[in-house]
Protein backbone atom coordinates (compact mmCIF):
# COMPACT_ATOMS: atom_id res chain seq x y z
CA UNK A 1 0.00 0.00 0.00
CA UNK A 2 1.36 3.42 -1.08
CA UNK A 3 1.48 5.95 2.00
CA UNK A 4 0.25 9.80 1.14
CA UNK A 5 2.94 12.16 0.91
CA UNK A 6 2.37 15.24 3.09
CA UNK A 7 4.57 17.00 0.78
CA UNK A 8 2.71 15.81 -2.67
CA UNK A 9 1.76 17.86 -5.04
CA UNK A 10 -1.21 18.58 -4.15
CA UNK A 11 -0.49 19.47 -0.63
CA UNK A 12 2.28 21.48 -2.12
CA UNK A 13 -0.46 23.42 -4.68
CA UNK A 14 -3.35 23.70 -1.64
CA UNK A 15 -0.23 25.73 0.38
CA UNK A 16 0.48 27.80 -2.23
CA UNK A 17 -3.53 28.61 -3.03
CA UNK A 18 -3.40 29.22 0.77
CA UNK A 19 -0.51 31.70 1.47
CA UNK A 20 -2.01 32.90 -1.70
CA UNK A 21 -5.16 34.20 -0.46
CA UNK A 22 -3.48 35.42 3.20
CA UNK A 23 -1.56 37.34 1.08
CA UNK A 24 -4.52 38.80 -1.06
CA UNK A 25 -6.34 39.16 2.21
CA UNK A 26 -3.70 40.88 3.99
CA UNK A 27 -3.84 43.56 0.75
CA UNK A 28 -7.88 43.67 0.98
CA UNK A 29 -7.45 44.56 4.67
CA UNK A 30 -4.84 47.95 3.83
CA UNK A 31 -7.69 49.30 1.53
CA UNK A 32 -10.48 48.00 3.69
CA UNK A 33 -9.54 49.98 6.36
CA UNK A 34 -9.46 53.24 4.24
CA UNK A 35 -13.24 53.28 3.92
CA UNK A 36 -13.94 51.61 7.78
CA UNK A 37 -11.06 52.51 10.06
CA UNK A 38 -13.23 50.23 12.58
CA UNK A 39 -13.05 47.27 10.13
CA UNK A 40 -11.79 43.66 11.86
CA UNK A 41 -10.30 40.52 10.72
CA UNK A 42 -12.08 38.10 11.10
CA UNK A 43 -11.85 35.30 14.01
CA UNK A 44 -10.96 31.65 13.10
CA UNK A 45 -14.66 30.05 14.26
CA UNK A 46 -15.41 33.31 11.25
CA UNK A 47 -13.04 32.09 8.97
CA UNK A 48 -15.01 28.75 8.94
CA UNK A 49 -18.21 30.55 7.92
CA UNK A 50 -16.67 31.94 4.64
CA UNK A 51 -15.89 35.56 6.68
CA UNK A 52 -12.34 37.14 6.40
CA UNK A 53 -13.76 41.10 7.32
CA UNK A 54 -16.41 42.49 9.49
CA UNK A 55 -17.16 45.95 8.44
CA UNK A 56 -19.71 48.74 8.53
CA UNK A 57 -20.60 46.83 5.17
CA UNK A 58 -21.38 43.89 5.87
CA UNK A 59 -19.52 40.37 6.34
CA UNK A 60 -17.00 40.36 3.45
CA UNK A 61 -15.38 37.07 1.65
CA UNK A 62 -12.47 37.81 -0.44
CA UNK A 63 -11.79 35.71 -3.43
CA UNK A 64 -8.53 35.41 -5.00
CA UNK A 65 -8.53 35.45 -8.76
CA UNK A 66 -8.49 31.46 -9.64
CA UNK A 67 -6.80 29.46 -12.89
CA UNK A 68 -9.80 27.95 -15.10
CA UNK A 69 -7.35 24.69 -15.18
CA UNK A 70 -4.35 23.69 -12.92
CA UNK A 71 -2.41 23.22 -15.69
CA UNK A 72 -2.52 27.21 -16.71
CA UNK A 73 0.16 29.21 -15.51
CA UNK A 74 -1.50 32.03 -14.22
CA UNK A 75 -5.00 32.95 -13.26
CA UNK A 76 -7.45 35.23 -14.57
CA UNK A 77 -9.88 37.40 -14.46
CA UNK A 78 -12.65 36.82 -17.12
CA UNK A 79 -13.93 33.52 -15.75
CA UNK A 80 -14.80 33.29 -11.67
CA UNK A 81 -15.31 29.87 -9.93
CA UNK A 82 -18.37 29.84 -7.50
CA UNK A 83 -18.53 27.55 -4.92
CA UNK A 84 -21.88 25.34 -3.98
CA UNK A 85 -20.56 22.82 -1.84
CA UNK A 86 -16.81 22.56 -0.77
CA UNK A 87 -14.00 20.31 -0.69
CA UNK A 88 -15.25 18.09 2.21
CA UNK A 89 -18.64 18.04 1.50
CA UNK A 90 -20.47 21.03 3.36
CA UNK A 91 -21.91 24.19 2.14
CA UNK A 92 -19.80 26.39 0.06
CA UNK A 93 -19.30 30.01 0.45
CA UNK A 94 -21.83 30.77 -2.06
CA UNK A 95 -24.62 29.62 0.04
CA UNK A 96 -23.37 31.10 3.16
CA UNK A 97 -24.01 33.42 5.31
CA UNK A 98 -21.24 36.12 4.77
CA UNK A 99 -22.82 39.14 3.12
CA UNK A 100 -20.59 40.50 0.47
CA UNK A 101 -18.27 38.90 -2.04
CA UNK A 102 -15.03 40.72 -2.64
CA UNK A 103 -13.28 39.23 -6.53
CA UNK A 104 -9.70 39.93 -6.88
CA UNK A 105 -9.68 41.69 -10.34
CA UNK A 106 -6.29 42.98 -12.19
CA UNK A 107 -6.54 46.33 -11.27
CA UNK A 108 -9.28 46.51 -8.71
CA UNK A 109 -11.94 44.22 -6.21
CA UNK A 110 -15.31 43.68 -7.85
CA UNK A 111 -17.82 43.51 -4.49
CA UNK A 112 -21.15 41.91 -4.89
CA UNK A 113 -23.83 40.99 -2.50
CA UNK A 114 -23.94 37.16 -1.79
CA UNK A 115 -27.34 36.62 -1.88
CA UNK A 116 -27.61 38.49 -5.58
CA UNK A 117 -25.04 36.35 -6.85
CA UNK A 118 -26.43 33.03 -5.52
CA UNK A 119 -29.88 34.04 -7.12
CA UNK A 120 -27.96 34.62 -10.27
CA UNK A 121 -26.07 31.59 -10.16
CA UNK A 122 -29.17 29.58 -9.54
CA UNK A 123 -31.07 30.87 -12.76
CA UNK A 124 -27.95 30.95 -15.25
CA UNK A 125 -26.30 27.79 -14.43
CA UNK A 126 -27.70 24.08 -14.51
CA UNK A 127 -25.25 22.47 -11.44
CA UNK A 128 -27.42 19.40 -11.99
CA UNK A 129 -25.35 18.75 -15.33
CA UNK A 130 -22.06 17.69 -14.12
CA UNK A 131 -19.44 17.66 -16.55
CA UNK A 132 -15.81 15.86 -16.38
CA UNK A 133 -13.73 18.53 -16.98
CA UNK A 134 -12.57 21.87 -15.55
CA UNK A 135 -12.92 23.55 -19.20
CA UNK A 136 -16.23 22.27 -19.25
CA UNK A 137 -17.56 23.72 -16.25
CA UNK A 138 -18.95 27.50 -17.69
CA UNK A 139 -22.64 27.39 -16.06
CA UNK A 140 -22.42 23.65 -15.02
CA UNK A 141 -21.56 22.03 -12.28
CA UNK A 142 -18.18 20.41 -11.27
CA UNK A 143 -16.32 17.70 -8.93
CA UNK A 144 -12.66 17.41 -8.94
CA UNK A 145 -11.33 14.25 -8.89
CA UNK A 146 -10.95 13.02 -5.29
CA UNK A 147 -13.05 15.82 -3.62
CA UNK A 148 -16.50 16.16 -2.31
CA UNK A 149 -17.15 19.78 -4.15
CA UNK A 150 -19.80 21.14 -6.55
CA UNK A 151 -18.39 24.23 -8.23
CA UNK A 152 -19.36 25.97 -11.16
CA UNK A 153 -18.14 28.62 -13.41
CA UNK A 154 -19.63 31.96 -14.55
CA UNK A 155 -18.46 34.79 -16.46
CA UNK A 156 -17.55 38.10 -14.63
CA UNK A 157 -19.48 40.16 -17.37
CA UNK A 158 -22.06 38.08 -15.73
CA UNK A 159 -21.80 39.19 -11.97
CA UNK A 160 -21.17 42.82 -13.88
CA UNK A 161 -24.58 42.87 -14.25
CA UNK A 162 -25.69 42.76 -10.66
CA UNK A 163 -25.71 45.74 -8.53
CA UNK A 164 -21.66 45.78 -7.34
CA UNK A 165 -18.98 48.30 -6.51
CA UNK A 166 -15.37 48.53 -7.55
CA UNK A 167 -12.43 48.97 -5.21
CA UNK A 168 -9.29 50.31 -6.75
CA UNK A 169 -6.34 48.46 -5.58
CA UNK A 170 -3.60 51.23 -4.71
Amino acid sequence: MRMKNKFSYKNKRKLESWKRGQNLEDYFYKILLRRDENAQRSSQVEQFKHIDFITKFGTIDVKARKKINRKDKEPQSEIVWLEYRNTIGQTGWLLSEVDIIAFEQDDHFVLVHREDLQKMADKICNIGDVVERADQALYKGYTRKGWKDLITQVKMKDILKLNHKKWRKE
